[in-house]
């Protein structure tokens, strides 16, 4: 892997540069303690990683992080942060930042966390090569999924989060391949006619639903808590909850709020359908 590194400390450049090498992660490329000449060395070397610290004097790493997305929407970014703002780390996480490092930075940490970016950068790589050798073969793509097939990679998905004891799981599930089979997006409509295949109300499946995904919500948040670094919390929550809902599930965890994150049905949903496409 190639990495390109932007902070305004050189010690914290080097600091990341020799972990990177000495542990074997990969090649630092180029660095900058300047966040607007950065940019361009970015664009022109095109590394695998960027890492960037969040505050930094000329510009913001969320600001810098939002204009290589605009030209390089695939660009993979890890934050190094000493902020705990929720509000601010939420941004990061909007802006296209998928993990984040602390400051100060821990070797066992920047190890971890560079790895599962690592990991997930050869599988997109993969699953692409995969895609292309069968890009001729459009029959197969218009061949209707067998059910089993269509919910294989989302039932995983939520074995990752805890929920597969929930009874509102296999609702989730129902939706989720209504909406394949119709090829449309989630809405109380769609809930209604669900429920009547079930012979159920919308009411009852909606009320399991919001009590399984808070069950996935609290999992997550109790993963972030125990490992900050952990995939599932970095990687596979942030496709159907955001991240302010997981502070704020963390907060009440923990005590010092009183109220926790709220569930989506909507969000949940979308996330999922979305993770499956990803696989596709």
């Amino acid at each position: 892997m190639k990495y390109y590194i932007v902070d305004d400390e050189i010690g914290t450049v080097k600091t990341l540069e020799n972990i990177v090498e000495s542990r074997d992660l990969g090649e630092v490329i180029g660095y900058a303690t300047d966040p607007e000449k950065a940019i361009g060395e970015i664009l022109a070397l095109q590394p695998d990683i960027i890492l960037v610290d969040l505050l930094m004097s000329k510009m913001d790493g969320i600001a810098l992080v939002g204009q290589i997305k605009k030209v390089r929407p695939k660009a993979s970014f890890v934050m190094i942060s000493q902020v705990a703002d929720k509000d601010m780390i939420e941004q990061a996480y909007n802006a296209g930042v998928e993990f984040f490092i602390n400051k100060p930075v821990n070797i066992i940490e920047v190890e971890k966390v560079l790895g599962n970016v690592s990991e997930k950068i050869k599988m997109n790589s993969l699953v692409a090569g995969i895609r292309g050798m069968f890009a001729e073969t459009e029959e197969l793509s218009r061949q209707p999924a067998r059910r089993e097939d269509v919910l294989r990679e989302i039932n995983v998905f939520l074995g990752l989060l805890g929920m597969l004891g929930e009874k509102g799981t296999s609702d989730i599930l129902s939706v989720c391949q209504y909406l394949i089979e119709h090829d449309e997006e989630y809405s109380k409509e769609v809930l209604t006619r669900v429920a009547a295949e079930k012979l159920e109300t919308s009411k009852n499946l909606e009320q399991r639903m919001r009590r399984a995904i808070k069950k996935g919500l609290t999992n997550v948040a109790n993963l972030g808590i125990d490992d900050y670094s952990n995939e599932v919390f970095q990687v596979y929550a942030n496709y159907v909850f955001d991240f302010k809902n997981i502070k704020d599930e963390m907060d009440f965890i923990k005590g010092s709020s009183s109220g926790g994150g709220r569930v989506n049905i909507s969000k949940f949903i979308e996330g999922l359908l979305l993770y499956r496409k990803s696989l596709l």
